[in-house]
């Protein structure tokens, strides 16, 4: 369906870049160079033909080269990705390849991300923290629960002894002369600051009695 540029204004997040808006509705963004190549300005026809040269001659390329540059120095989840991307002013189905692409290379693997996350932060958090923090990276709920799966294997030995050990590391560094020396407003305090930190009860419960 042919379409037709509508507005176009200067990009806010970078120099000699413009926004382009095809019927009304922003569409992407281009250098001021890209305009003239496309014979882009504003009342100019976008048929099929030329929307997908826009596409596979600079848009697709553009992104995947973006998201490879988000992944030099940091690993990130497929949602942060796309939030970046789609925050660059790349249009929807250049997000999509571009995830497809580094997907298919293995840059970016959320089940790999989890596993890693997991290995780093068992030694601090809890298992309910550290699949709310996933949760907010978005990652799936299954691929968490895998990687912990796959976690619990790699020790060999049961997730819950893991983080009752952590549990107890954490009262002992709170308390260095055991829970016997609080009072009641003292463990109840402890009990709040375990329970928040996204221990069981009954863990906690083993520990404090």
């Amino acid at each position: 369906m042919d379409m037709t540029v509508t507005q176009i204004e200067p990009y806010p997040k970078g120099k000699g870049r413009v926004s382009v808006y095809l019927n009304d509705k922003f569409a992407f963004v281009l250098y001021k160079g890209e305009l003239s190549q496309y014979g882009l300005e504003i009342g100019t026809t976008v048929d099929d033909r030329l929307y997908e040269r826009i596409l596979n001659e600079t848009l697709f390329k553009r992104a995947r080269k973006r998201g490879m540059n988000l992944l030099q120095k940091l690993d990130r989840t497929e949602a942060d990705i796309r939030r970046k991307l789609s925050e660059g002013g790349y249009p929807q189905v250049a997000v999509d390849d571009a995830v497809e692409y580094l997907r298919s290379y293995r840059y970016i693997d959320d089940e790999r991300y989890a596993s890693e996350y997991i290995r780093c932060k068992s030694s601090s958090m809890s298992r309910k923290q550290i699949a709310m923090k996933l949760r907010e990276k978005g990652i799936d709920k299954e691929v968490t629960e895998a990687a912990f799966a796959r976690y619990d294997e790699e020790l060999n030995e049961d997730g819950e002894n893991a983080e009752y050990e952590l549990l107890i590391k954490l009262i002992h560094k709170r308390c260095p002369q055991g829970v016997e020396s609080l009072d009641h407003a003292g463990r109840q305090k402890l009990y709040a600051y375990l329970y928040n930190k996204g221990f069981s009860v009954s863990d906690i419960d083993k520990c404090l009695t």
